[in-house]
Formats: C-alpha cells, structure tokens, sequence
C-alpha cells in the first residue's frame, strides 16, 4: 500500500511540475527558448522595422481561458540583437509598438507542430492577431520561427493557466 501511494504521489507531481501551457513558468521557457533562436534574436535585431522601436512587447493567450490568462514576452533590442527580457505572466499595458496573438489552445499546438504557418493561420481565422501589421509582414520568417517554437517549451495543456 506504502508503495503505491509513493507511485501515485511521485506520479502527480511530475504532472503538475510541468508547467501549463502558456502559465508564467511556460512563459519564461519561451523567452529562454527565443533568445536561442537565431531566426528571432538575429535576424530580427538586422530588420530596420522591428528595430525602429527600443522595445517590443507580445501578449499571448489560449482563447478559450480567456484574456485575463494573458503571458507576455518583452523584447529589447541591444547591440544588433532582439533579446527577450522577461517571460512571464501580463504586467504591462499594450502600446502601439506591441502584439497581442490568441488563438483556440488546439490551433497554437497545430501551428507550433508546423502543420501551417502564420499566413494560413491569419487568413483561416486560426490566428487573431492585433499590432503593427507592417512589422509583422515585413518579418514574416521570424514570426514563423516564433509559432513553430510555440509547442518547444515543456508545458501541459490539458488545463488553463
């Protein structure tokens, strides 16, 4: 009996040690994840667009936990490079140089497996996206890059945040 409530014990916190998809802690793993993506930090600190503002920050969410579930990755740009410098839950307010994506839990594991992109992704629906369009279109590789790392980060998504 000893034995198998250590199993079951042992066994429920290996679950809840993974973090839920799109929490805090999954939020701070994809920060750690686009500062090792060369196609985010690199390529986006060479882009005059995404360049043109200091600091950029992304809200994200699983449409169906609703908006108040909100992570936010703030991306500072230094010395040529777009690092990103907090993961974690939304604390700051939107502005004009920022994004805000959601989408179906389902639809960002979809896009983050790579089974369509963010052009499919937007024109189907999949995708609700608000922010400088501009930037976001003249950087379509990088944005690509981002939602294929989306389902890299160790997370669990059979619950909300």
């Amino acid at each position: 009996m000893r034995r198998v409530l250590l199993a079951f014990t042992l066994t429920v916190g290996t679950v809840y040690a993974t973090p839920v998809f799109m929490d805090g802690e999954y939020a701070k793993a994809l920060c750690e994840l686009w500062n090792k993506t060369p196609q985010l930090s690199e390529q986006l600190g060479k882009s005059e667009s995404w360049m043109s503002a200091t600091e950029r920050r992304l809200f994200i969410y699983r449409e169906e936990c609703g908006d108040s579930r909100q992570i936010q990755l703030t991306i500072r740009n230094e010395g040529g490079r777009a690092q990103c410098v907090y993961g974690g839950p939304a604390k700051d307010r939107r502005g004009k140089e920022d994004f805000l994506m959601y989408a179906e839990t389902r639809r960002w594991l979809e896009m983050g497996k790579k089974e369509y992109g963010p052009m499919k992704a937007m024109m189907l629906n999949r995708l609700k996206f608000e922010g400088p369009k501009g930037v976001a279109m003249k950087n379509m590789g990088p944005f690509e890059a981002f939602l294929d790392m989306v389902d890299n980060a160790p997370h669990d998504a059979s619950r909300c945040p």
